[in-house]
């Protein structure tokens, strides 16, 4: 039995081609971000990063809350990282509110509360729950 080695073509396939048609479909970002209102208490249940890549829908998503003027609950247990800006607009939020409301953090990542600590103040409007 002999092993030959594969036969390339000289040509790159049809997708690396800058005139390749580029197909129909989204792509799946593995650290996608979603964003799900919650009613009941006012907020968001926020899973997966924030980043550079996803940061835009988190800060319109934080804007619209601002605006509707109430406590805002944010439940992260699932989010699994979460930048110095985006950490900084979470924060930037908070004192946008009106006085006397607040942001309550439900199980927020180490990240979050670690980044919290080195550029939060107090009095806070900003409070943990583990």
């Amino acid at each position: 039995m002999a092993i030959r080695p594969e036969q390339r073509s000289p040509r790159p396939p049809p997708a690396a081609r800058p005139d390749a048609p580029v197909p129909d479909v989204p792509l799946q970002l593995s650290h996608a971000l979603r964003i799900i209102p919650l009613q009941r208490p006012g907020g968001l249940r926020v899973s997966g990063e924030i980043d550079r890549t996803t940061r835009k829908p988190w800060e319109q998503a934080l804007e619209e809350l601002v605006v509707v003027g109430r406590d805002m609950h944010l439940e992260l247990s699932d989010l699994t990282f979460i930048d110095v800006r985006g950490t900084w607009l979470l924060a930037e939020a908070a004192y946008s509110l009106p006085t006397g409301k607040k942001v309550v953090l439900h199980h927020p990542p180490y990240c979050l509360r670690s980044v919290l600590a080195l550029i939060g103040s107090f009095p806070s409007p900003i409070e943990v729950e583990t």
